[in-house]
Order: structure tokens, then C-alpha cells, then sequence
């Protein structure tokens, strides 16, 4: 049912979603086709996820990385009796990013879809009551023809029957036009291009960065069920408040935090994926991000989808994941560098692991535009010419700002690929959260993502090794050893123990 745009930015037409097309490359029939290897033996599940994440290269595809492919392996529905209905709605044209409908729900009837940034009019007589807006877009609804007249902006999902235009009049069928625009990032140390003068700036190809950093809407939803036990609504608000209190040491101060409502929901299944739908729709929420905390052994895991995390407990680990997951972040994972064999969730250095952690890892960190042109060196200029570079690291930790002159890592593009390595150190010191030393050399493989929509930045840790270690470590042919003496320390006693507390790491890297 969609119209025509009236026009785009510069007098380009904007396309419509009535134009996408699915279609199956050969690269995505053969991901499929991997895919159904899993099915076929019943391993297409959660505890199978990241070895098929890694194994079948979904993540190269939109269509199997933008969350509906995860949402569903956590439901349970990946099995050989759904595969083909299955197969079909993951190769079926999803929702465009703007979609208005005519009831004031988000499961009503649609009456428009719109793709790319421009000017829309709706259909003759057509009555909008709601929108649905996906994270990076802005939408401004005006009550006159051409994007005109009385109006108002919103940058997520709006039930419009409780939605008013700047006048104050209801926008509950008022709309005629409407504007699609991208959420622009605000100027920040942490927004930054590369121009051709810069051989050692990495670029941040994430156009999602306006919508992420920026103060969150954050609806909590407490799920009850006669029966069951679920985290009261203080706990709750306040798992969420640690959470942000994080986001904010984290992304220099980017990311904050407004809860604009608390509920208490009943729900009267007990099956997790019904219990969920009930749930979703008695809050029915328009904020950035709604917090589902679902009672006790009803669901075997937590699952993040679109902008709403459904958590299966209480523990911060749990809400920085599955919150990760709806701001882009994918899984770490690491790979011996001697068998090849996967650790699954492995990467300890990031909430997106399956273990406790500090902080996400540097390549997750650089995709949320939580770190600065400062921050990270391009060593391709200096190595792939056949040259050496040292280079200086201080330790990632909590991300907080420092007076510390050093950057936090050093980026190869691999030639040829749409990966790079990134080297860092993920710790000061060790502490009680995880098993990592302080002054730990991390590499990991992580993708370039241009273009990249939904849970794309999934990392590989390729290497490891301490500060003080004595070997050059190949790493998909980049060669990278620890400059002797690393003694940029201090040690302090704590429990009986001494523990070094490293200010920076030098590193010697060449091809």
C-alpha cells in the first residue's frame, strides 16, 4: 500500500518498501544450506547458536543477522518440522524501518511502509493511530500535505492515539505527511571522519551512532505468574540504573538514562513464548528500550529482540548482554590458535561472552562510538609495506576517561577480507570478575561491517598472551610480540597476593 514519496533530500526520490526484493544469493543459499545441516541434527538451538553463528556465516547475511533468525532459535522454533515455514519468514521481505498503521497498536493493520530517508504523503482518507520507527530513524509527522504544517518528531516506536503535534492537537489520525530522516549523531570527540591524510585513523562504518548515543527511554515491564517468583520492580530499576551508570563511564558520557514508566503485568501461560507475547502486548511500549523481567523457570534463557530484552533473572551480566545485543553488539567467542578449536561465549573480556566481565571488548567498544580518533592506530600504512611498528597501549578496563597519552589498540585490516584484527588490552589488573591479568594482550577478528543492520558486531578472539611473554604470536599472518622490559607497573598487595597493575603495554607488530 505504499505511496510515492514526495521527495527525498536534494530533490532524490526516496524508495518504498513495496520495491525490496528477496533474494537468495548463492553465499545465503549455502548459509542455509548449513543451516538445515543443524536442523537435520536437532542442533539448530541456543546452546548450538554461536558454533552455527560461526560455522555457517550467517552473519554476512541481513537476513539471518538482524535478529528475527536469533529471536526464533531462542524460541525453540528452529526444528526440522518448522525448517521450511521457518526457511520462508527469514527470506520474506521484513518491515521497512518506518511503518504506519491504523490502529493504536503495533500489530494492526499496516497502511504505509517507507524504506529510505524522504518525504511521504499517506493515502487519501487514511487515519495513522501508530508507528513504528527502527532504532536510527527519525520521523516527523505533520498534520498539512508536503511535510508541512503543525508536526512532531519521534525516534521510536509511538502509539499515536497518545501522541499530540507541537499545538498540542491529538496526532491520532491527523497525520497527512511525514518525513524520514536519519537520528543525527551530535558533534562529539567521539564522531569523527578519516580523510585521506590520516593512513593511521580507523574508520566507524556504524550509521546507527545518533540513536544509540544519546539518553534512552527505558520502560521496565515486571512479568508475573501465579506461582512464581519475579524480581520486584525496585530491583528491577535498579539492575537498570547499574546498567546505564555503566553506559555511562563506558561511551565518555554519550549514553543516559530516563524510565519513563514501571508495570506489572500478569500473564496465564506458563510457556515462555506465549507468556512473552502476553506480556508485550499488555505494556505495549513506545520507549527505546523496554526491560521484560520474566518470572522464575519460565524461560531457559534471556533474549533480546527489536528494542525489548526479556530477561530469565536478576543477574547485571544477563541485562548487559541481551541490551548489547539491541545496540548492534553480536557474541564473542575465541578460537585456539593451535587446533582452531571454537570456545563458544568464550571471550571473557566482554559481556557478550557467557562469562562475567568489565566491559565489552575494544572492537565492540569502537562500534558503539564509545572511543575516540585518538583512541585507535591503523597500522596498515606502516606493516603492509614490509615495515615494524611499536606501539604503546594502555588497558581498556572500564572505558573511563584518562589522562593516559596512550591509545587503547592497534587495527589491521586484513588485506582482501571485510575483517580486521584488533589488538588490545583488555586490563589494568585482575580482579574478581573474570580470570584475565592485568596487562593480558588480546586479539581479536571482528568484522569491518559496512552496512551492517541488527546484532553485527560479533568478535573472535584469534591470540592471547601476557605482557611479559617472550614470543612473537602469529596471527593471521600478522606477527605481534611484546616489547621487553612491559614493566610499566605497579604491584600491590591484596588477600595475600601480589597483583600487577599495568599502566600500558608496548608492542612490536610487523607482517
Amino acid at each position: 500500500m505504499s505511496q510515492p514519496p514526495l521527495g527525498g533530500a536534494g530533490g532524490t526520490a526516496a524508495s518504498v518498501s513495496s520495491n525490496r526484493q528477496a533474494v537468495v544469493s548463492p553465499a545465503l543459499e549455502a548459509a542455509l544450506a548449513c543451516v538445515e545441516g543443524y536442523v537435520a541434527a536437532g542442533t539448530c538451538d541456543w546452546a548450538h547458536w554461536s558454533e552455527m553463528w560461526e560455522t555457517c556465516r550467517t552473519y554476512e547475511h541481513a537476513e539471518l543477522e538482524d535478529g528475527l533468525f536469533l529471536e526464533e532459535v531462542q524460541s525453540d522454533a528452529c526444528t526440522a518440522d518448522n525448517w521450511a515455514a521457518l526457511r520462508a519468514k527469514l527470506l520474506a521481505p521484513r518491515l521497512a524501518p518506518v511503518v504506519l498503521r491504523d490502529d493504536c497498536h503495533g500489530d494492526s493493520t499496516i497502511l504505509q511502509e517507507s524504506s529510505a530517508n524522504g518525504c511521504y504523503a499517506l493515502p487519501a482518507g487514511a487515519g495513522a493511530s501508530y508507528v513504528d520507527v527502527a532504532i536510527g530513524k527519525a520521523v516527523t509527522l505533520h498534520a498539512g500535505a508536503d511535510c508541512s504544517g503543525d508536526s512532531v518528531t519521534v525516534e521510536t516506536s509511538a502509539n499515536l492515539c497518545e501522541t499530540s503535534f507541537a499545538s498540542g492537537a491529538s496526532a491520532n489520525d491527523g497525520v497527512r505527511s511525514y518525513r524520514v530522516q536519519d537520528v543525527e549523531a551530535p558533534a562529539s570527540p567521539y564522531r569523527y571522519t578519516c580523510s585521506a591524510s590520516e593512513p593511521a585513523c580507523v574508520e566507524n562504518h556504524n550509521k546507527r551512532l545518533g540513536a544509540i548515543n544519546k539518553k534512552h527511554t527505558v520502560k521496565v515491564v515486571r512479568v508475573t505468574y501465579a506461582g512464581r517468583s519475579t524480581p520486584s520492580l525496585s530491583d528491577i530499576r535498579n539492575n537498570v540504573r547499574d546498567l546505564y551508570s555503566f553506559f555511562g563511564v563506558a561511551s565518555g558520557g554519550q549514553v543516559g538514562l530516563e524510565i519513563t514508566a514501571s508495570q506489572t503485568v500478569e500473564v496465564t501461560s506458563a510457556n515462555c513464548s506465549k507468556a512473552k507475547n502476553q506480556a508485550v502486548q499488555k505494556a505495549r511500549s513506545n520507549a527505546f528500550l523496554t526491560v521484560y523481567s520474566m518470572p522464575s523457570g519460565m524461560c531457559s534463557v534471556s533474549n533480546a529482540g527489536s528494542n525489548r530484552v526479556f530477561l530469565k533473572g536478576g543477574l547485571f551480566r544477563d541485562y548487559a548482554h541481551e541490551v548489547g545485543h539491541v545496540l548492534g553488539l553480536a557474541h564473542g567467542n575465541t578460537r585456539n590458535p593451535t587446533t582452531g578449536e571454537v570456545d563458544h561465549y568464550g571471550d571473557s573480556s566482554t559481556y557478550m561472552g557467557s562469562n562475567g566481565s568489565d566491559n565489552y571488548n575494544l572492537p565492540q567498544l569502537h562500534w558503539l562510538g564509545w572511543t575516540k580518533k585518538e583512541d585507535l592506530v591503523q597500522v596498515n600504512s606502516v606493516v603492509d609495506n614490509g615495515g615494524t611498528i611499536d606501539i604503546t597501549l594502555r588497558p581498556v578496563g572500564r572505558n573511563a576517561e584518562s589522562s593516559n597519552p596512550h591509545p587503547l589498540g592497534a587495527v589491521w585490516d586484513i588485506p582482501g577480507t571485510d575483517q580486521r584484527l584488533f589488538i588490545a588490552v583488555p586490563k589494568p589488573r585482575l580482579n574478581g570478575s573474570n580470570q584475565i591479568e592485568g596487562g593480558t594482550v588480546f586479539v581479536y577478528r571482528a568484522p569491518k561491517c559496512v552496512g551492517c543492520t541488527g546484532m553485527a558486531m560479533g568478535t573472535m578472539v584469534m591470540a592471547r598472551f601476557g605482557a611479559e611473554s617472550v614470543n612473537e604470536h602469529e596471527v593471521q599472518g600478522l606477527f605481534i610480540r611484546p616489547v621487553p622490559p612491559n614493566d610499566d607497573y605497579v604491584v600491590i598487595r591484596e588477600d595475600g597476593k601480589n597483583i600487577k597493575v599495568f599502566n600500558s603495554v608496548t608492542l612490536r607488530i610487523r607482517r
